[in-house]
């Protein structure tokens, strides 16, 4: 089987996947450290466009028209007059807000099976580039090069994290990693192949056997479980590809985009988004929370701006009714967190951690279940006092799904905990860390080969 046979399948864009750890990634960055340093834009440039393709080859020219007009609308913006400033910034942003939400209403509608990948990060990007480029954060790139390649960045294209350009241009500006950032991120490449592969993928299991069974037919318990085991799941699974795409970064000569910053050691929602899809989060605040006024009026209009960005961060993941309960729920929480709730919180440690490891499994449980009639029955699991017959089906299921997930679900917490990051930084150079980079990646290889792909689960939004 030829190279392009292997790599020709939607498989390759999956970091996790055989095609390409051992095809694309190898050889292109052979290419990429072989060509002169100023023929790597263009490389990354090319290689993002042919992954791309063979991942989804009815999009690929899609993505090329975005990247080309808010190219040429970036350059119009950076030299117009401030009247037609404006005019540019408006008519770019309403553009990719257009065909972002024209894509999700064709998925709602049934006109499309599924979003073209990475679209909701791209038109981000495109967006917080015009922003800057409107404020005079940065410069209008006029290398058609360097903006497509930074639009198209093979590592964060499908997934994230959102970088915006002032953090790209040096790694545009000169395409070279320093040895020690090589080897800096292939360990966060083992490290997140691992998250992934490891724990995430088969923490999940325990998620899709809970909707084969039935909701009706588990116990309160397992439903509690369940809800755990899929916010485990979503962690490593989202953490896992920012580790890989920030790994591949910088080996690319890119600085490494934090994404995640131990969440689930929070002591309140609101710290906890901070912590979480920090890239999306600072968008947002940068692009919606801040012009609206942000918290600077009056409490009423703090209100509806964090309101308005919770509602739009839901539509954002999703156009179904669970996503803007998801998105309210949150809003709400955060607003009451701000206006009061939070003071409680801050005085009392042990019960702001234990607040945060309880709810944010029931808001995730909004996320993930989409039939609002699934919804309701899982939260009558949840809380059988609020449904009707007992909490307890069948008595034994908890004790028994927990002996099978127990030890992947007690490792995944240990990957929650700051402590492992600081072991981290102490020990990556040792040579016994070596090792256990090796087995695990070995480990995960193994997994891989014996499984069939599981793509990441943002790739959807």
């Amino acid at each position: 089987m030829t190279f392009l046979q292997n790599l020709l399948t939607p498989n390759s864009l999956v970091f996790g996947s055989l095609e390409f750890l051992f095809w694309f990634l190898p050889a292109f960055l052979a290419v990429y450290y072989i060509v002169p340093i100023s023929y790597r834009n263009g490389v990354l440039l090319i290689g993002s466009l042919f992954l791309y393709g063979c991942a989804q080859p009815r999009y690929v020219l899609l993505l090329c028209l975005c990247t080309a007009v808010n190219y040429w609308l970036g350059l119009r913006l950076g030299r117009a007059a401030s009247l037609r400033r404006r005019m540019f910034l408006a008519l770019a942003a309403a553009l990719d807000i257009l065909l972002l939400a024209v894509c999700k209403a064709a998925v709602l509608a049934g006109a499309m099976t599924a979003l073209p990948v990475g679209i909701s990060f791209f038109t981000f990007k495109l967006i917080s580039y015009q922003a800057d480029v409107f404020y005079g954060t940065i410069p209008p790139e006029n290398s058609f090069i360097r903006f497509g390649a930074y639009v198209c960045f093979f590592p964060q294209i499908t997934s994230g994290p959102i970088m915006r350009y002032a953090d790209a241009s040096s790694g545009l500006g000169r395409p070279k990693a320093a040895a020690a950032s090589f080897e800096e991120g292939l360990r966060l490449l083992i490290l997140g192949l691992a998250s992934k592969v490891l724990l995430a993928d088969r923490i999940g299991l325990l998620w899709n056997q809970l909707s084969v069974i039935g909701y009706e037919s588990i116990s309160s318990p397992l439903a509690w479980l369940g809800a755990f085991a899929y916010s485990l799941q979503l962690y490593l699974d989202f953490a896992g590809y920012s580790l890989m795409a920030g790994g591949i970064g910088l080996m690319l000569g890119y600085p490494y985009i934090e994404n995640f910053r131990h969440p689930y050691a929070s002591r309140s929602i609101g710290e906890f988004w901070r912590r979480w899809h920090i890239t999306l989060g600072s968008w947002f605040r940068d692009y919606v929370y801040i012009p609206l006024g942000g918290g600077r009026g009056s409490g009423a209009l703090t209100a509806r701006n964090l309101l308005l960005v919770w509602l739009l961060t839901g539509l954002w993941h999703g156009g179904t009714a669970n996503f803007l309960l998801w998105g309210l729920v949150l809003g709400v929480l955060i607003m009451l967190e701000k206006f009061f709730l939070g003071k409680v919180l801050r005085r009392r440690r042990l019960l702001s951690h234990l607040y945060v490891l309880a709810v944010v499994p029931l808001t995730w449980v909004l996320f993930a279940i989409t039939d609002l009639r699934q919804l309701g029955l899982y939260f009558t699991r949840l809380f059988p006092f609020f449904g009707t017959g007992s909490a307890v089906v069948d008595p034994g299921d908890f004790q028994r799904y927990l002996s099978m997930y127990g030890w992947l679900l007690l490792a995944g917490c240990l990957c929650c905990l700051p402590i492992l990051s600081d072991l981290y930084r102490r020990f990556r150079r040792q040579t016994w860390f070596l090792f256990i980079l090796l087995a695990l990646f070995w480990l995960s290889v193994y997994q891989i080969s014996n499984v069939s792909g599981n793509p990441f689960l943002y790739f959807q939004f």
